[in-house]
């Protein structure tokens, strides 16, 4: 059974470590900031943070309905946009806040599968399934995933720490949404989609 409470200060943890490399930056070049030189550095490193925030909010707070566009602007928030690149669906129409906090969970556990960079392909069939496709060097879904999805229990993955909290929170938000998550079998990539769809 999962304790919620160990899963919060977990998530609360990886938050604030997320957030944390921003803040140190703005810290540590606030004693130079009539530099002009430091000050761009320090007003492009703020907004970092800002669309960092405005992401975490949507992504583990209680948000508003958006649709796939503004998904992905705020996306562009993500610890690893520096180097991942998120193609998103061209749908029309707006997700519920729920649903949207479960989609940008998705595709930040994506991104975690592209140690080296590359893109995260997410598209939605007509039976409102959703699939997420890590394409870059050295693609791997996190073990902590892979274990869950083998049937693992979501209180043991909780043990891997703050760096691995990503994959309990989605299947636990994703399960909270009437949800189910498996991997595509027999598609030819040599990383399986995840793949999101209504609980049988």
């Amino acid at each position: 059974m999962l304790h919620p409470h160990r899963l919060t200060e977990l998530m609360a943890a990886r938050i604030f470590h997320d957030l944390g490399s921003p803040m140190a930056s703005i810290t540590a070049i606030l004693p130079q900031a009539t530099d002009p030189a430091a000050h761009a550095i320090l007003m492009e490193t703020a907004g970092e943070l800002r669309a960092r925030m405005k992401l975490f909010a949507a992504a583990f707070g209680h948000g508003d309905d958006l649709g796939w566009a503004e998904l992905g602007g705020l996306l562009l928030g993500a610890p690893m946009a520096h180097r991942v690149r998120f193609e998103l669906p061209a749908a029309d129409g707006l997700l519920p806040a729920g649903r949207v906090r479960l989609m940008l969970s998705l595709a930040l556990l994506s991104a975690e599968a592209l140690p080296r960079g590359g893109v995260v392909r997410v598209a939605e069939d007509a039976e409102g399934w959703v699939s997420f496709l890590p394409e870059g060097r050295d693609a791997a879904w996190s073990p902590t995933l892979a274990e869950l999805m083998a049937g693992g229990a979501l209180d043991a993955a909780l043990a891997d720490g703050p760096r691995r909290v990503l994959a309990p929170w989605v299947l636990a938000q994703a399960e909270a949404e009437g949800m189910e998550l498996s991997f595509a079998l027999g598609v030819g990539q040599a990383l399986p989609p995840l793949c999101l769809g209504p609980a049988g």
